[in-house]
């Protein structure tokens, strides 16, 4: 008697399956642990694909911004999906339009993708955009930053599928996936600190008279506190506001706390 046999693909595990490992979110906590050492944007995109994967996720991607940039040259990613995604968004330039982004601008709580709703058309277009490559199920994690700053991080995780995040596994996800948005976050500004710095080739006295500027001291004062004459004060401020690409030292000093350096 002939026997016929068929090949089915596994069953891929829920997120409360994966969640009730005893090491789940020590293996993730492990993972994040390791971006404070990356060296590079490869070994950065590398902790997020392992994380990724540990999650049990098909895409990731964290994106660090500056709030009131509009000429959204601030926008700095990493990618643990298909890079076409990212293409087709800026090449349609969905910045404004992108309703995770206005999400994390307003809110520091996680929400699932059906939790941010009225959307609008463009909005939406966005959103189906993505769901294209992985994130039909989707976690928006919002990594906000201290003391008035406007430049934040937003990691977005994606399962393709439906309904990946709404099961008891969630709070457990929930609380690593802060952690792990966090830890890319002061690693973006670690990281931007240093190329201004470089970039602007900014010296410590330059960083000093930047912190004196943002604490709203004037210039006969930095002039005493930094023992140097107002005239060159004011001549170092006009040489780091051209090499910042910024009009006045107000808006160097509003830089330079964006990205880190004082």
């Amino acid at each position: 008697m002939g026997m016929t046999s068929s090949t089915c693909s596994p069953t891929r595990p829920t997120l409360a399956e994966l969640a009730a490992a005893p090491d789940y979110a020590g293996r993730l906590a492990a993972i994040a642990g390791r971006i404070s050492a990356a060296t590079d944007e490869a070994q950065a995109l590398s902790v997020l694909a392992d994380a990724a994967a540990a999650m049990g996720l098909d895409a990731a991607a964290f994106v660090s911004f500056v709030h009131d940039d509009d000429s959204h040259e601030s926008f700095r990613f990493l990618l643990a999906c298909d890079p076409v995604w990212c293409f087709e968004y800026e090449r349609r330039a969905w910045y404004d339009a992108d309703p995770w982004l206005q999400y994390a601008l307003h809110h520091s709580e996680p929400a699932r993708d059906h939790e941010i709703s009225d959307l609008s058309e463009g909005q939406k277009a966005v959103v189906a955009l993505a769901e294209q490559y992985g994130f039909r199920s989707s976690l928006i994690v919002p990594a906000p930053s201290s003391g008035q700053l406007t430049r934040m991080g937003v990691l977005c995780l994606g399962s393709s599928t439906p309904l990946f995040f709404d099961d008891a596994g969630y709070p457990v996800l929930k609380l690593v996936a802060r952690g792990l948005a966090m830890e890319l976050h002061a690693w973006w500004i670690e990281r931007i600190k240093r190329e201004v710095i470089s970039t602007a080739r900014l010296t410590d006295e330059d960083l000093a008279l930047l912190t004196q500027e943002r604490r709203g001291i004037g210039t006969k004062t930095m002039a005493r506190l930094l023992h140097m004459s107002p005239h060159a004060i004011n001549s170092r401020f006009q040489r780091m506001n051209a090499r910042l690409g910024v009009p006045n030292r107000k808006a160097a000093a509003q830089l330079a706390a964006e990205y880190g350096l004082i």
